[in-house]
């Protein structure tokens, strides 16, 4: 018998009730439900103490979509017995790629979840009662943290502190020590360094944010160290330390060694999702377009703008995917760096006054801050103001020479900000993503 005061049953109503079944039928037969009834505009499963309905909304209802943060439902929550439950959970969420809000699951004061969204991002938690964790939680630092799976842990800091300090000490040692440590040193070193930090990355087990901040500190220092390897692997095969390395050859290996820590950036991005990674492949691409301007005898202009635009749209088309995998700080820091690179170049190529460059880049501005209301993207924002203040540098600069002119212009830019600002504060909620 159910106690008094207990859910019998609940009634979602979803937009698509085909996508959305697919997704809470998987969900909840994981949890011990049953499929109970099935019609054009319903879907419903059991396991005899409640029941879950889905109805599927009719088309004057689906604007605007349900989002958590209006009045109304935030999320369901979904009780298991032991936290075991809630890793397994996490497992299979995962096989069917579905992302995991907050990095993975998360450990609270008295339980530990994970929290993920069904097709119309109605945010959903399994959680259990951490009192049946054998597993004490890690000692954490510094206070409040991040909450669950956010606060920091000392294993965590040292390891920030260990990447440093090693990243540091390779760095100088190959900058003041390079013809004495030999071939085989130069080599050596940051092999070795590498190798240690992928083995050190791969020692770090568990999806909680907290793990996950870990393995990225130490998956950057691997790419660093595996660019430094690949750039030197070059110089000893084209004879060491010498006068037959010369500047353009030295600009072809940087460039070669650029690419080859922009893939390895990329394959840990695709596995950890972490900003500073998807900040070391975003300039691993910029180093190699610059690279690749100092190896060939191409043009300022249009040239030069494509040269940087290819890896911008290569970035922005990386963040639009992240979005998709609601992924956050990648995301935004790819949609900055992307949009920015062909932006910026836009104006710093625009010689002789080239005005039709000048308006491109402006253009892409523009684009960048639609984008931005778009998507609701600090990322795409960033990009267009920095590309709305190199437009007003750039035509001043060119054009005027006036100090005048300079300031109210960049008064009027300022105005310009505020009242994107403001538009985005004032947008219908169908266009708040």
């Amino acid at each position: 018998m159910a106690k008094d005061g207990s859910l019998e049953h609940l009634d979602i109503s979803v937009s698509d009730l085909e996508r959305s079944g697919a997704f809470w039928a998987a969900f909840l037969k994981d949890l011990g439900y049953r499929e109970f009834a099935k019609s054009a505009t319903g879907w419903s499963w059991t396991n005899d103490e409640s029941t879950v309905f889905l109805l599927q909304a009719e088309s004057g209802y689906l604007d605007p979509p349900y989002h958590r943060k209006r009045v109304g439902l935030n999320h369901l929550a979904f009780s298991v017995s032991d936290p075991k439950q809630v890793d397994a959970m996490a497992t299979r969420l995962k096989e069917r790629n579905i992302p995991l809000l907050y990095g993975g699951p998360r450990t609270g004061r008295t339980t530990y979840a994970v929290f993920f969204e069904d097709p119309d991002r109605i945010k959903i938690e399994v959680v259990a009662p951490l009192v049946a964790r054998a597993v004490p939680a890690p000692a954490r630092v510094g206070g409040q943290g991040g909450g669950a799976g956010g606060s920091i842990t000392a294993t965590e800091v040292i390891t920030y502190a260990g990447a440093l300090v090693v990243l540091v000490g390779l760095g100088i040692l190959l900058g003041t020590e390079y013809e004495q440590l030999g071939a085989v040193g130069r080599l050596g070193i940051p092999g070795l360094v590498a190798i240690a930090a992928l083995l050190a990355t791969r020692a770090i087990s568990g999806e909680r944010a907290r793990a996950r901040r870990a393995q990225t500190s130490l998956a950057t220092l691997a790419v660093i160290a595996i660019g430094f390897f690949a750039g030197q692997l070059q110089a000893e095969i084209l004879g060491g330390p010498g006068p037959r390395i010369t500047q353009l050859i030295g600009y072809r290996i940087i460039l070669a060694a650029a690419l080859v820590a922009a893939a390895v950036a990329a394959l840990f991005l695709i596995r950890l999702r972490a900003g500073l990674l998807a900040a070391v492949l975003s300039l691993s691409l910029l180093v190699a377009a610059f690279m690749t301007l100092n190896t060939q005898p191409i043009p300022r202009g249009w040239t030069v703008e494509a040269l940087f635009l290819a890896p911008g749209a290569l970035l922005v088309g990386a963040a639009e995917y992240g979005r998709r995998q609601r992924v956050v700080w990648a995301t935004e820091v790819l949609a900055f760096s992307g949009a920015s690179m062909a932006i910026v170049t836009a104006f710093f190529t625009a010689d002789n006054g080239n005005l039709p460059l000048q308006i491109f880049g402006a253009l892409l501005a523009l684009a960048a801050f639609a984008a931005s209301v778009y998507r609701s993207s600090a990322g795409y924002a960033i990009a267009g103001g920095l590309g709305l203040f190199a437009f007003v540098i750039d035509i001043n600069a060119r054009y005027f020479g006036s100090r005048l002119w300079f300031t109210v212009s960049l008064v009027i830019a300022g105005l310009v900000l505020l009242g994107i600002a403001l538009l985005l504060s004032r947008l219908p909620p169908r266009l708040r993503r």
